[in-house]
């Protein structure tokens, strides 16, 4: 019998990671959303709160939370309705996923509520709908990693084919923002930057590095892994959406990370700290300042890999 009700949590994500545009996530320990469906006599209600709830739609086509409830309602035959309350614990428009935590939380939940027996991978493809709401586009990356958890792999889009591997116990994760408003179609700026043809010199750099990354995550290499989050590709094109892009680079690396780059779409910044050689919390506040040294007030915490979306309770 469907249940009632699903109360599911699906954490913050970062996309890329370097080199790994559209293809890398990684799933992080904090923040995280919180979703709470119930099951209503018809259609969906989107209902926000937590941070910045008042900046997010709640007309379910434009919510991608709403997207993914009336896709699943619809592709599944499913004679009901359910209401969506979010408590967002994640920072929209800042490149953590914040729109991907929500999908990810309901394709998720409803999987788990009607008892559909989707395995992660079906899972993700109804989450990855979602994204259109916000991206335009159904990129898989962000939603993967809060679904599947730790780091993944889009080894294809079509068919939708993920690679989930254990990231090492000695990584530790910086993320350090300025607190300058973002655009709303931020998303889809960033996008529309990243360079439509690709010279060959830049392909044989990014597949190295990409292949250094996941066979960092494989061995367990947290240098390894930090080292190869160098992209020639996409980053370059955005770096100038960033105030401060090349400080806080350059003061993460000093403070000792192991390697830096844009999180997703950005404006956020992700560091790799290996714990054995450096110290999370004084990477993240040297990331703070070098937003600090280009004039806009910051944010940064220090966090670590983190599991995909579990339940927190079902009646």
């Amino acid at each position: 019998m469907p249940h009632n009700q699903v109360t599911v949590k699906a954490p913050a994500t970062t996309a890329n990671l370097g080199p790994g545009y559209d293809v890398f996530g990684l799933a992080l320990a904090e923040p995280s959303d919180k979703v709470t469906l119930t099951r209503i006599p018809s259609g969906v209600r989107i209902e926000v709160a937590g941070i910045s709830a008042a900046a997010i739609p709640t007309a379910p086509e434009k919510n991608t939370a709403g997207v993914v409830a009336a896709h699943i309602l619809k592709e599944f035959s499913l004679k009901t309705g359910v209401h969506v309350k979010i408590m967002k614990g994640i920072l929209p428009g800042i490149g953590l996923g914040s729109s991907a935590a929500s999908a990810a939380a309901v394709a998720y939940g409803l999987n788990h509520m009607f008892s559909l027996n989707l395995n992660s991978t079906q899972v993700v493809r109804l989450a990855a709908k979602g994204e259109v709401a916000s991206a335009g586009f159904e990129h898989a990356d962000n939603v993967a990693a809060a679904i599947c958890g730790d780091f993944v792999i889009i080894k294809s889009y079509n068919p939708l084919e993920i690679v989930n591997l254990k990231a090492p116990v000695d990584m530790e994760v910086c993320v350090a923002y300025h607190n300058v408003k973002t655009l709303r179609n931020k998303t889809e700026k960033a996008r529309s930057v990243v360079p439509k043809q690709v010279p060959i010199e830049k392909l044989v750099h990014n597949v190295g590095k990409a292949a250094a990354l996941a066979a960092g995550f494989a061995t367990g290499n947290v240098d390894l892994i930090g080292e190869a989050m160098q992209d020639a590709v996409v980053e370059p094109a955005r770096a100038f959406l960033i105030p401060g892009y090349e400080r806080v680079k350059e003061n993460a690396l000093k403070a000792g990370a192991c390697g830096v780059t844009i999180s997703g779409a950005g404006p956020a910044m992700l560091s790799i700290v290996n714990k054995k050689k450096a110290d999370a919390a004084k990477v993240a506040s040297a990331m703070k300042a070098g937003f600090e040294c280009a004039g806009v007030e910051a944010t940064a915490f220090a966090t670590k890999p983190g599991k995909g979306a579990c339940i927190m309770e079902m009646e």
